[in-house]
């Protein structure tokens, strides 16, 4: 490990200077606009405390109940000389500590890039910032202590970059500056540019939520020990925010965007970003997880029907999950359908889910902790620490009930894995229901020196109200999973909010579907209805009336591989469901 550590420092001793022994970020802050409570950092992770090591991620709201125990932004990929880098953050035991504060300075002549002890000082702080204030502010009120202290511009004499958090630039100087009209740039028109490429909107440089959380670090600002690589050279801000809303997937949800900056002078190879979780439900120690492919959503549900304990949910317990909303944007021609809509190689594709991992909490197992440098870098890709790849069924290795030679990096996909006609879950293993982690891994990708790229991605709650279920409210979880995923592609606007399903017994199936798709009434009691199928731009594709003489419509054999949303409504009540033709 020393030899490794060594030749990382001197492989970027000309990029990266030497002498930088920034301290570990200390912020934190919660965010509790809605029906969560949850802690965020400023070092990369969240959720926990780091000194205490204690949950918050508290749903319901005053509940005293966690459905997460702590979360991470990890990174990785491989320079020119195919040396691994990676950075990535846990709990911060011991110390262990791979993310500073602050934005990184880079000088125009050599390249070199820094971040000196009090631009880590500067930064090691948290920006809140609510909707509400901003509209008083342009409304004539005055300007908060949140507003004023709002980190726009970078230090451009000391080489940063000139903007920092997005604001709006009332007279279009480039300095933000709240005495001539500037503001945190929540969009009030509702209306955002449209992507040539993708016909999507634009709407990575705003502020979202009804209270947003920004703050930056970098990975360079001391020596790692948390993965003992050498530095990448990364900025990135980060943005956690949330709705109170009268839907309960979104009153229920937090959401995260990572502004990821190459300020190194060299590429980054074979990139992977992902989202680790410890999502510690209630009772730890009774937890299983899951992943929905096709939804890019890594989850955890209940192994029984009583989440018992004083921690406990009880019975009828909730699932949550880490919804990777969007990720970085795919290499061009790499022949993959990298956000599992159906499609290879469309304009603007991004990664999603490339991989989900579970691992234990165990030292020195080859699926247990990572503690060296190409550990993290396997998980990322969804390999093993001993570089063995993943197996589908069993325990990902190779052995247990259902276990198999086909290698696969989705572990746990249920049915949602179309590469497999058998489900494979915790269950069907025969594990044990514990203390369970996952990492859900985005890439490959490669990052030139200065580019950008982002990763959004949802902490989804929901909870059943039916019994018997083995795998309770998992398929809540991915009705809320579907609304929030809407929600977010219409810019947070409300024509993106799919109404929550209030009429019941509609089963729409299989889902996804490779030929045609089946809607089955017959455990409804509805008598007319008007049935429309959308597609993910809105479009309407097809529409007719239901009357109650056929308990079944099937559609679809005349679509394109993508995603749609089946929409069913009568005169007071509505079904909405996202399907997924390949």
């Amino acid at each position: 490990m020393k030899k490794f550590l060594t030749t990382a420092l001197f492989s970027f001793l000309n990029f990266v200077l030497p002498a930088q022994m920034c301290p570990s970020p200390t912020a934190q802050m919660d965010l509790d606009i809605n029906n969560v409570r949850a802690r965020i950092l400023n070092g990369g992770d969240l959720w926990n405390d780091p000194l205490l090591q204690t949950p918050h991620y508290e749903v319901p709201i005053g509940s005293g109940k966690n459905a997460m125990y702590a979360g991470s932004f990890w990174i990785g990929g491989m320079d020119a000389g195919n040396q691994i880098l990676v950075a990535a953050q846990q709990y911060r035991q011991q110390g262990a500590n791979d993310y500073w504060p602050g934005p990184i300075s880079k000088d125009p002549t050599s390249g070199t890039i820094s971040v000196s002890n009090n631009v880590c000082n500067d930064f090691d702080l948290l920006f809140p910032i609510t909707k509400n204030e901003v509209l008083s502010f342009i409304s004539g009120g005055p300007a908060t202590n949140n507003i004023n202290n709002w980190p726009g511009n970078g230090n451009v004499p000391n080489f940063q970059l000139p903007y920092l958090a997005p604001f709006f630039d009332f007279n279009n100087d480039g300095q933000y500056d709240p005495q001539l009209g500037d503001y945190p740039y929540f969009n009030f028109s509702g209306s955002y540019p449209i992507d040539p490429q993708t016909g999507g909107f634009l709407c990575e440089n705003y502020v979202f939520g009804d209270k947003a959380i920004w703050w930056v670090f970098n990975d360079i600002g001391n020596i790692k020990t948390e993965t003992n690589s050498g530095p990448i050279g990364i900025e990135v801000r980060a943005l956690a925010y949330a709705y109170s809303s009268s839907n309960s997937a979104v009153n229920n949800t937090t959401f995260y965007k990572y502004q990821i900056i190459n300020r190194s002078s060299s590429t980054l190879f074979q990139t992977h970003a992902g989202i680790w979780a410890d999502p510690d439900l209630g009772n730890a120690s009774d937890d299983y997880v899951g992943c929905d492919v096709t939804r890019s959503l890594g989850y955890v549900y209940n192994g029984d029907a009583d989440d018992d304990g004083v921690s406990g949910y009880g019975l009828l317990p909730p699932a949550a999950g880490v919804d990777i909303l969007n990720g970085p944007l795919a290499d061009l021609n790499d022949n993959t359908d990298n956000d599992h809509d159906g499609m290879v190689d469309e304009p603007g594709e991004s990664i999603t889910m490339s991989s989900f991992i579970h691992y234990y909490n165990l030292n020195n197992y080859p699926n247990g902790n990572p503690n060296t440098t190409n550990g993290y870098y396997y998980y990322l890709q969804g390999i093993w620490l001993d570089s063995l790849p993943m197996f589908y069924g069993g325990n990902g290795r190779g052995s247990g009930p259902g276990a198999t030679t086909s290698s696969t990096t989705f572990m746990y996909p249920d049915n949602t894995n179309l590469l497999f006609a058998t489900p494979w879950t915790m269950n069907t293993a025969g594990l044990i229901p514990g203390d369970c982690r996952f990492l859900i891994g985005c890439g490959p990708f490669t990052m030139q020196p200065g580019e950008i790229n982002y990763l959004n991605d949802a902490v989804i709650w929901a909870r059943t109200t039916t019994a018997g279920s083995n795998m309770p409210s998992v398929t809540e979880l991915q009705s809320a999973s579907d609304v929030i995923q809407n929600f977010f592609d219409d810019c947070f606007t409300l024509t993106g909010l799919q109404e929550e399903s209030t009429i019941k017994g509609i089963q729409v199936f299989p889902n996804p579907f490779t030929k045609n798709c089946s809607i089955d009434f017959s455990e409804t009691d509805l008598k007319e209805a008007r049935i429309r199928i959308f597609n993910i731009k809105g479009q309407l594709l097809h529409e007719e009336k239901y009357i109650n003489s056929s308990n079944v419509l099937i559609f679809g054999e005349d679509f394109n591989t993508g995603v749609y949303v089946v929409e069913v409504r009568d005169a007071n009540s509505v079904f909405s469901q996202r399907v997924v033709k390949y």
